[in-house]
C-alpha cells in the first residue's frame, strides 16, 4: 500500500536556514532530510518521554536499578 505524504512550509532566518544547509550538506543530505530526520527524532524523543512517565506513574515511583534487571534476567 502506498504510503500518502504531504507538505508544509516552515520558515527560518536567513542564518538559520544557511545553517541548516551547510550542516545537512557536511551530513551528505539534503536539507529536506535533515529537517525530517530532526523533526522525527525530537516527535520520538516526546513520545519516549511521554511512554516514561506513564511507566513511572503506573508503578508508583518504584524503579529498579541496572543491576538488579540483570539479576532478573539472569544477566
Amino acid at each position: 500500500m502506498k504510503t500518502v505524504t504531504k507538505s508544509t512550509t516552515i520558515r527560518f532566518d536567513e542564518d538559520v536556514l544557511n545553517l541548516i544547509h551547510k550542516q545537512a550538506k557536511l551530513d551528505g543530505q539534503t536539507a529536506t532530510d535533515f529537517m525530517r530526520r530532526a523533526i522525527l527524532e525530537k516527535l520520538e524523543d516526546s513520545l519516549d518521554y511521554r511512554d516514561a512517565i506513564r511507566n513511572i506513574r503506573a508503578a508508583h515511583g518504584q524503579t529498579s536499578s541496572r543491576e538488579d534487571v540483570k539479576k532478573q534476567l539472569g544477566l
